[in-house]
């Protein structure tokens, strides 16, 4: 037929066109516009897939209640040394308190008559209110950082209590997206599944080659005369064979199948 090349003769002339079988009959322009409806599947199916991944790993990562829930433990350890601190020094301080009430009954019950002796005393009993100064400090000192302590605890608890009622509200929703993303993704791998069984396997072989080698994307849509994809401008020639009802056309730059809307 003039005008009208043969799948050989149109090879032969350029080596960006795929030609097929004789004996199989294809209408490779309805080809192209099947090979870009599964383009558009895949796609829907990278993007579903990615999203999927997305939220498992989300639903995966506790690292913040993990994170809170050692700080809760740590603030618990940190306040009950603190607890064991203070309680160390009311010992202490309570210890120097009898010394002192024992001295001072020896200084006056009216046991001790000597002077040297009662002299002795009053300089222990001092230097024992002196001690219990620095102990009573200690005790003070001691009472604070459990106060400090247990008021850490509580902001540690509060914090993870919260972390976890926002925990749960977004696990609920991540669920959700979830399922309605594996949803699609059934609808997508169906309706591909259907698509791929009417399509010839040398068309299909070509264009899962092209997807692992061009990041995804296969079928270049061709817009005022250049590739979507790479923005080359087409050749006269690479147009026709784009519309040729015998060939799948190359784009010469990006090696992509073209698709004429």
């Amino acid at each position: 037929m003039p005008g009208r090349a043969t799948p050989n003769l149109a090879l032969a002339n350029t080596a960006l066109a795929l030609a097929f079988p004789a004996n199989r009959f294809y209408n490779p322009h309805m080809l192209a516009f099947q090979l870009h409806q599964l383009q558009d599947i895949d796609t829907g199916r990278d993007r579903l897939q990615t999203e999927i991944r997305t939220l498992e790993a989300r639903l995966a990562d506790r690292r913040v209640i993990e994170n809170a829930e050692q700080a809760v433990a740590a603030a618990k350890v940190a306040l009950e040394r603190a607890r064991q601190a203070l309680r160390a020094a009311e010992a202490e301080a309570e210890s120097v308190r009898q010394k002192i009430r024992r001295t001072e009954q020896a200084l006056y019950g009216g046991r001790v008559r000597n002077p040297k002796e009662l002299q002795d005393l009053q300089r222990e009993a001092e230097a024992l209110k002196r001690l219990l100064t620095k102990k009573e400090d200690a005790e003070l000192e001691a009472m604070l950082a459990v106060e400090e302590a247990e008021g850490a605890f509580r902001a540690a608890e509060a914090r993870l209590s919260a972390l976890q009622q926002e925990r749960l509200q977004q696990e609920a929703r991540w669920n959700g997206e979830l399922a309605t993303c594996r949803q699609r993704l059934a609808t997508l791998d169906g309706r591909r599944q259907h698509l791929t069984a009417s399509l010839p396997a040398e068309a299909l072989a070509t264009y899962e080659r092209l997807r692992q080698s061009r990041g995804g994307l296969a079928v270049a849509t061709v817009t005022e005369g250049a590739c979507d994809a790479c923005g080359a401008p087409l050749t006269p020639d690479l147009l026709r064979a784009a519309r040729s009802p015998d060939t799948l056309a190359f784009c010469r730059t990006c090696k992509r199948i073209l698709y004429i809307p």
